[in-house]
């Protein structure tokens, strides 16, 4: 019984720490990413319309493993800024794709 709950609270803590707004606002990537206007970046509704049905290939681009279908020419900028996240996990990967997939 007490492992069942060892486990269960392990996973609570686990869903908690992926937390993908928290790991958006952290990251800083609202400076250039706003939920419905285009500003230095696209809008996270863009983003989540190109990568609609595309979840893998969104965590692709994010681990830097992918090509940019949003706004390709500003690549060079984003490359910059994902070396802030190249250290999270595939958890909290999954969890900033799920929160900008969200806005779609």
């Amino acid at each position: 019984m007490i492992k069942f709950l060892l486990l269960a609270l392990g996973s609570s803590l686990m869903v908690m720490a992926a937390d993908g707004e928290a790991i958006f606002k952290q990251k800083g990537c609202t400076s250039c990413h706003r939920p419905d206007m285009d500003t230095v970046g696209p809008s996270l509704k863009k983003i989540a319309q190109a990568y609609a049905g595309k979840r893998e290939d969104l965590i692709k681009f994010l681990k830097g493993q992918g090509e940019a279908i949003v706004d390709p020419a500003k690549a060079s900028v984003m490359k910059m800024q994902l070396a802030r996240i190249k250290d999270l996990s595939d958890e909290e990967f999954a969890a900033l794709a799920d929160y900008i997939l969200k806005f779609k």
